[in-house]
């Protein structure tokens, strides 16, 4: 289905995109060399793997000494003779460290109880650093030892590559920031500016997407919804296809129908439902010191092979001669009813059923098509009960061949290359702190008369806290669109941004007021998503209070939200591909173009740093 055209750049590139994932991660790339097409490979070969996930996946865990030193990763922590060489020299395991990045939200105590502390010292981004490391080195081995010229091929890109990482649907600017961090400690680019600018993120949603489009899953008609049902999160997405301007380009193209959702129910807590269950049943049973090991073998084994609750499940866990009746373990098994694993994927299959009806909903039901991916799609119990579920809705529900091996990896590359979204769906209020001048007819100022204050530039009296939507929640955003609204600062004495930059807070509002207005009304939902900074000279001119003769300063400028740009202002996909998200303050005809942090799918973060703007915000001009 894809029309990928060829490479038009003038320098061989190469892109690689790593998808860490909670239970397990894989990386795929793509070298670029002009006047060829672009084609993805998967990186197939890992130190001591074991056929786990198919080819191209390794286990997510890295095992730690009491030094704080690596002692294994990936396939290499789950080899015969591993766990028993860990428990001797104490060696610590980092598992599920990818949800210690996690946005903080209304699921946070229930995935705190369901997922293993950080070795000790260590943060998240450090351990997530860490595997982005190996994952690097086995990409770049697979690639000098895949043919005789590999070593000479990395040797002319290896200073200038291209990294995409995908994370789930709900993580936006912070969790980016800690991921490019962590890229910086791993190595793969150094803390400058320039180099910031060579990690881009994409959502895993977005990437299954893209998979399947390459795939000829997803063909031309109405909507469909994407479940990306993996180990930690379950995120879904909704896309329609879009008319192409120009059917002699036949460009593929879709846009977000709805806002995208991510869920804290993938598989790892069915496995945290078994282990409560357990818990309990081997409460006066002298295998309750086997919990661990019995847990781990119900998500190694029975979980991925439980069918249906008419048939009973067994999980095999001991030998021959290890017995209870009373709680139904029989030669080294234990006997479990239909009915009671069953219990163990309810919350994580309605999780998914009232999601993808919320976005079908939202979609103004305009989508047939369901695709289940990702590791936990492999399960036919999961895979059967939606199934019957949404056959009377309308929507038919499939499971892409092969995808659990190689897609959000693949997508991921595909996402940098084909761009096939050109619009996506706001999923917050956005904008920016200001203030107004009193108006004591106005009855909102009045009952907010107590915050007010006198401007020590201006003599004048100003309310503050109210919040100027620049970008409003829902509004469909394609990546040619800017957002921008002008304001107004003053001052006592001539600012001089060179010595003193301008500095300036966007704001994102996730509450559930509809207009929202006052940031002290609703105060723990306004956070602050970038900093922007400017010492860009902007002229000001001298005005003064009329009532009081006081002579003050004032600048305008216009804060500016636009999409789909890369840093030099340059929209051209063949050569510097990505839906960047940017912002920028415009004064007197200069503008500074800054990564803006977590907006929409945002691809590119600020960098984190910077300080409030000292001066108070002006009201919006127009």
């Amino acid at each position: 289905m894809n029309t990928r055209k060829l490479y038009n750049g003038t320098r061989r590139n190469l892109l690689i995109a790593m998808d860490v994932g909670t239970t397990y991660s894989g990386a795929s790339y793509c070298l670029l060399d002009p006047g060829f097409v672009p084609e993805i490979q998967t990186v197939t070969r890992f130190p001591a793997r074991e056929h786990v996930g198919g080819d191209a996946k390794i286990p997510s865990i890295i095992y730690y000494g009491q030094d704080g030193s690596i002692k294994a990763v990936g396939a290499e922590a789950t080899q015969e003779g591993i766990l028993e060489k860990a428990e001797d020299e104490d060696w610590v395991p980092a598992k599920w460290f990818k949800l210690h990045l996690r946005p903080n939200d209304k699921d946070g105590d229930t995935v705190d109880q369901a997922i293993p502390p950080l070795p000790l010292n260590k943060s998240a981004v450090t351990v997530f650093s860490d595997f982005l490391r190996y994952l690097f080195q086995c990409t770049k081995d697979f690639i000098v030892q895949s043919g005789p010229n590999g070593a000479s091929v990395w040797e002319s890109v290896e200073d200038k590559i291209q990294f995409i990482l995908s994370h789930p649907n709900g993580w936006e600017g912070a969790q980016q920031s800690q991921m490019r961090r962590a890229a910086i400690l791993a190595g793969l680019i150094t803390d400058s500016q320039e180099d910031h600018g060579r990690v881009q993120f994409v959502t895993e949603g977005e990437a299954s997407l893209h998979y399947c489009l390459n795939n000829g899953c997803v063909t031309p008609g109405r909507g469909v919804v994407i479940v990306d049902a993996g180990g930690g999160t379950v995120d879904l997405s909704s896309y329609e296809p879009e008319d192409s301007e120009s059917d002699t380009e036949n460009k593929i193209s879709f846009r977000e129908m709805t806002r995208p959702q991510c869920h804290f129910t993938g598989s790892i807590f069915v496995k945290d439902k078994a282990r409560q269950y357990l818990q309990n049943k081997l409460a006066d049973s002298r295998f309750l010191e086997d919990i661990d090991h019995i847990c781990e073998c119900f998500d190694k084994t029975t979980k991925l092979t439980f069918k249906n609750t008419n048939e009973p499940a067994f999980i095999r866990f001991g030998r021959a001669r290890d017995r209870d009746l009373d709680v139904g373990i029989k030669s080294g098994q234990m006997k479990l009813s239909g009915e009671v694993v069953a219990k163990f994927f309810e919350p994580s299959i309605h999780s998914i059923m009232n999601a993808v009806i919320e976005q079908q909903k939202s979609s103004a039901n305009n989508v047939d098509v369901v695709f289940l991916v990702g590791g936990f799609a492999a399960n036919d119990y999961l895979y059967r009960t939606l199934t019957e579920f949404f056959k009377p809705t309308g929507l038919n529900l499939y499971r892409p061949q092969n995808y659990s091996n190689k897609a959000v990896a693949d997508g991921a590359v595909s996402f940098y290359l084909d761009h096939f979204v050109t619009s996506r769906i706001a999923r917050w209020h956005y904008g920016a702190r200001m203030y107004e001048n009193f108006d004591a007819s106005d009855p909102e100022h009045v009952l907010r008369e107590q915050t007010s204050y006198v401007d020590s530039a201006t003599d004048r009296r100003i309310i503050p806290n109210l919040f100027d939507t620049i970008l409003s929640k829902n509004t469909r955003v394609a990546e040619t669109t800017e957002f921008r609204k002008r304001y107004f600062r003053r001052y006592k004495n001539l600012p001089h941004f060179k010595r003193n930059p301008m500095t300036a807070s966007i704001l994102c509002y996730r509450g559930e007021q509809q207009i929202p207005k006052w940031i002290d009304d609703d105060a723990d939902n306004y956070l602050v998503l970038c900093r922007i900074k400017t010492d860009v000279q902007i002229p000001a001119i001298c005005l003064s209070n009329q009532i009081t003769g006081k002579i003050y300063h004032e600048i305008s400028y216009s804060i500016i939200l636009s999409f789909g740009l890369d840093g030099n202002h340059n929209s051209n996909v063949s050569t510097e591909v990505s839906p960047w998200s940017t912002a920028y303050a415009l004064g007197s005809g200069s503008g500074i173009w800054l990564p803006l942090l977590g907006l929409m799918h945002c691809h590119l973060p600020l960098p984190s740093g910077g300080v409030e703007p000292r001066a108070s915000w002006g009201q919006a001009l127009g």
